[in-house]
């Protein structure tokens, strides 16, 4: 392989405007259609269910998705999920399914309830039930999107390290992923929340504020509120770099995935792995290896601590000792 100089690079607008993973100078219906081919393929014939909040960034996007459904003669509904947490929710609801009956588009709404356990997080339960309950109503053929933004990609990469996680946390939201048996698609992600408000103001539209937003004991809410202002203030382009390390995390993530399937091959005994080969992994690779057996069993992860137990003292007990390591959601003999 080798490498010579050649022309000029193009300008920076001019490589974004060609890209549609990079973010687009200003947000417009052609754009949507250039982005939505690129991670769905061809959308004609589609069948498109839009997760509608009713706040900002989801407006927009159905908005943007009925201009677009004009040109590409796709199928188009919406879904809303009350989660009951305000005392407002019901009305926010309401405005939901309004909005939608103005665009021609059908909105059910999907009440679940929110009861976290103890020690849950309820921002988590909350979306781990709007999730089932959005994969209760979806066809097999059907494609969910959301409209999270570039915005949401950087919290969700703060929120991750704040947690430790590992690669798979860090790689944040793919544009495209598995959900169930369906796929959720995520195409705002490239697109900033500023220039989703230039659309709707532009546009003219309406959409609801939810005060729950406000509430800074949600860490989601904190970032946004209290540290995300001071970073941009000293990095304007944070969110877009995120972005950019999110991305490349995703592709050593899948790499690793790689890696580990490989080793999950090997070490395979039927529903079972044989530790005698894992001993002989490194115990990076044992690791991996690890997770991702887990994952393909259904078993929800362990944290770290458990996990250096698993691939350490675990795999080197006697064969008469018969250890086990349990937590919630699974447990390994």
């Amino acid at each position: 392989m080798t490498a010579a100089a050649g022309r000029a690079a193009p300008t920076r607008h001019a490589a974004l405007d060609g890209d549609p993973s990079a973010s687009p100078r200003r947000f417009s219906t052609h754009w949507l259609g250039v982005r939505l081919r690129a991670i769905a393929g061809p959308l004609r014939g589609q069948r498109l269910c839009l997760a509608f909040s009713g706040g900002l960034d989801s407006s927009v996007l159905l908005d943007a998705l009925v201009a677009l459904r004009r040109r590409e003669a796709f199928k188009l509904r919406a879904l809303h999920v009350d989660h009951g947490l305000h005392a407002d929710s019901v009305r926010w609801a309401a405005a939901a399914r309004n909005q939608s009956r103005r665009l021609r588009v059908s909105c059910e709404i999907l009440r679940i309830r929110v009861a976290p356990a103890r020690g849950e997080s309820l921002e988590a339960v909350a979306r781990r039930e709007r999730y089932r309950a959005l994969l209760e109503q979806l066809a097999d053929d059907e494609l969910l999107l959301t409209a999270h933004t570039q915005d949401d990609q950087l919290e969700t990469l703060l929120l991750a390290l704040m947690r430790g996680s590992g690669v798979r946390g860090l790689a944040a939201m793919g544009a495209r992923s598995a959900l169930g048996r369906t796929t959720l698609l995520r195409p705002l992600l490239p697109v900033a929340r500023s220039q989703l408000e230039q659309y709707a103001r532009a546009r003219g539209l309406k959409w609801s504020e939810d005060v729950s937003n406000l509430d800074e004991r949600f860490d989601r809410n904190y970032l946004r509120r209290q540290v995300l202002p001071r970073l941009r203030a000293r990095w304007p382009a944070a969110a877009a770099m995120a972005s950019r390390s999110a991305s490349h995390l995703a592709e050593a993530q899948a790499l690793l995935e790689s890696l580990a399937r490989r080793g999950a091959a090997l070490a395979a005994d039927g529903v079972a792995l044989r530790v005698s080969v894992l001993r002989g992994m490194p115990l990076p690779e044992r690791n991996n290896v690890l997770r991702c057996w887990l994952a393909g069993r259904g078993l929800s992860m362990p944290d770290h601590r458990r996990l250096r137990e698993i691939a350490g003292p675990m795999l080197e007990a006697r064969a008469d000792a018969l250890p086990r390591v349990a937590w919630r959601g699974g447990e390994l003999r």
